[in-house]
């Protein structure tokens, strides 16, 4: 018996980091433009002041950073019993 040690990606890994680097970039717009800067799709592009929303960037970040660990779960190698 070979045991093959190479480990290919999944289609739910390239998922998972295809969605966590879409959430690093929208916290990164979250992070750096005002709220009347925001695209109008986005939670809080309406708001009244023009602070940034932080706490909006930093959930987003934080998701991103949940779905880069959980892409790097699917990678693991397979255990036989």
């Amino acid at each position: 018996m070979t045991s093959s040690n190479s480990v290919r990606p999944t289609a739910l890994t390239w998922i998972l980091v295809a969605l966590g680097v879409l959430l690093l970039i929208v916290a990164g717009i979250y992070l750096t433009q005002p709220a009347d800067a925001l695209p109008s799709f986005f939670p809080g592009a309406d708001a009244a002041n023009s602070a940034k929303h932080i706490k909006h960037g930093i959930a987003a970040a934080g998701l991103a950073a949940l779905l880069f660990v959980g892409a790097w779960m699917t990678t693991g190698s397979k255990q036989n019993s």
